[in-house]
């Protein structure tokens, strides 16, 4: 039996562990079809199910509950687009938008809400506002909106609500 040589260990070595952390560290591509999704959520039952929606979809989705927390998870890391609850505690998720929008211009922003109007929806008129309770076919097509533009330029139509 031979014995495979060892890694070079030395920090700056082109095989060595240091190259292979340089790799690791760079945000990969995603994949034709597949989406880097940023789901911002404070409630525990309904982000879990959002999220296992997103996943069937095939999409990488990374959970987090606050707006704080999702300009945490956006540093060094690729995302497609944000899903963000709007009456989030603290940071509202159109405040949360606005920022993530300085820091990543073309980022898909789809609003999630029961609310049938919204203060400060004119900040981000390309967003795709997603009526809550939803179910995996209205997200997979608000999804589908942030990536060919067909965003819905009147607000949330949720039950009850006005038609423009």
């Amino acid at each position: 039996m031979t014995q495979q040589p060892m890694p070079n260990l030395h920090p700056g070595g082109a095989t060595g562990l240091a190259g292979e952390v340089e790799r690791a560290a760079e945000p990969p591509e995603p994949r034709p079809g597949h989406l880097v999704v940023l789901l911002v959520e404070d409630d525990a039952l309904i982000r879990m199910d959002a999220a296992e929606m997103l996943r069937e979809l095939g999409h990488e989705v990374l959970e987090v509950e606050y707006g704080p927390d999702a300009l945490a998870a956006l540093q060094g890391r690729h995302v497609d687009v944000l899903v963000t609850d709007v009456g989030l505690p603290g940071m509202s998720g159109i405040e949360l938008a606005r920022r993530v929008r300085q820091l990543r211009p073309g980022i898909g922003l789809i609003f999630a809400t029961g609310d049938t109007e919204l203060e400060g929806k004119e900040a981000c008129r390309d967003a795709v506002f997603l009526c809550k309770p939803y179910d995996a076919a209205s997200l997979a097509r608000s999804v589908h909106r942030t990536l060919t533009g067909r965003q819905e330029q009147s607000g949330c139509r949720c039950p009850g609500s006005p038609r423009p």
